[in-house]
């Protein structure tokens, strides 16, 4: 019997500790944070010291380097002035806290997709001013920090604002505009054996133009997952915010949802359309940034509906989307509401959980690049047609 009740007592002993282990976990999620600081602009001259948005970007050998990205320089476009692309690549000098010419891109281009690969980066696809890009290159530094570029099996249509993301050497593009059309679209190359992409299966529900893509192993499982992004809207179908988030089974090559893009705080539905997103520990999901929810949903349905106006002429039209700009684009940077969240997703429970609240994170069109849990969200828009020099470093703690 004493024997039993000493069992009993150890049995009673392991389950008190495993739940302050259990409690301890939990807190330590609770306690998961982002800490912030900006780096210098210092070295970024002419136009590109206005700040870009949609840039390529690299973390190679602990060196940050940038390239292209878009901005407006002069007026906006109902003023009549015009985006301008870069071809500058830019590299970040740590020991000197400022920024130096690196190199050029051979198109003067943005929108496209940068992913990490073993020994540099992929710099995919994307746009210039009057054209889509299939290209593809692959990006190391040199031993005097001058950027090299070599090709890369381009992608089997032209693609640009779309997401991607790395899984080892399987590379993973989806989702923007493909041959000039919203796409449902993902592919797959494998960095060092492949030399086509393959065309996976099409992600169900609705195109989605500037989501994000993340990659998470788990148990020998390879997935990618799919959030955010936004439809314009066609003959068929009126505009609508992408809030499914989807998971692509690699291995079994289906999709399948796995949770909803819902506030924990308010219970509505947040965007992710023009965020970005990168994986913690082969688990959490980190999002930041993107456009509102509601804003940018009532801007792009009132474009839509005045252009699929049977009523009015195409004078009209072109006036009345003059009307909407002038107003539309020049509220003050509070007006938009850019998400200032830094937002989990566990991929364990399907749950979201807002980890940080800061103006650092309300930008669009921003570009992330990360090592481990150290990342750089580069520049990006504050709001439409206006850009940040600044890149923030973060670190996960």
């Amino acid at each position: 019997m004493k024997n039993i009740i000493i069992f009993a007592t150890k049995i009673t002993l392991s389950i008190f500790f495993i739940g302050i282990l259990i409690s301890c976990d939990k807190n330590k999620e609770k306690q998961m944070k982002i800490t912030l600081s900006q780096l210098p602009t210092t070295g970024l001259t002419g136009d590109l010291a206005k700040g870009v948005s949609a840039s390529y970007a690299a973390h190679i050998d602990g060196k940050l380097i940038v390239a292209g990205g878009a901005n407006f320089p002069g007026k906006l476009g109902f003023e009549g002035g015009s985006k301008a692309f870069y071809n500058d690549i830019m590299l970040y000098d740590a020991a000197k806290s400022e920024w130096k010419l690196a190199g050029h891109l051979p198109d003067s281009s943005a929108y496209g997709v940068s992913v990490p690969v073993s020994g540099g980066a992929l710099w995919i696809g994307g746009n210039t001013a009057s054209k889509s890009l299939a290209n593809c290159y692959k990006v190391s530094l040199k031993e005097n920090d001058s950027v090299k570029l070599e090709n890369f099996p381009a992608l089997p249509a032209t693609m640009d604002n779309f997401a991607g993301c790395a899984l080892g050497n399987l590379i993973f593009v989806g989702g923007g505009v493909e041959n000039g059309k919203p796409s449902n679209s993902l592919y797959c190359i494998n960095a060092e054996t492949d030399s086509v992409w393959t065309k996976l299966p099409d992600f169900p529900g609705i195109p989605r133009v500037q989501p994000v893509l993340a990659a998470i192993e788990k148990d020998g499982k390879k997935y990618v997952y799919l959030m955010g992004g936004f439809f314009g809207g066609n003959a068929d179908m009126k505009p609508a915010m992408a809030t499914e988030v989807l998971r692509y089974d690699v291995s079994a090559q289906k999709w399948e949802k796995v949770g909803e893009q819902i506030a924990p705080e308010t219970q509505k539905p947040f965007s992710l359309g023009g965020a970005a997103a990168m994986p913690v520990d082969d688990r959490y999901i980190l999002c930041m940034g993107g456009v509102n929810y509601n804003v940018f949903l009532d801007a792009v349905t009132t474009q839509y509906n005045i252009g699929n106006d049977t009523t009015t002429t195409d004078e009209e039209k072109k006036q009345k989307n003059l009307d909407f700009s002038k107003n539309y684009m020049t509220q003050p940077v509070e007006f938009y509401e850019f998400n200032p969240e830094c937002r989990i997703f566990d991929t364990a429970t399907g749950e979201w959980k807002t980890i940080d609240v800061t103006p650092n994170a309300a930008r669009a069109g921003a570009t992330l690049v990360f090592n481990g849990k150290e990342f750089f969200a580069v520049q990006g828009e504050l709001k439409p047609g206006v850009r940040s020099a600044v890149t923030m470093k973060g670190e996960i703690n």
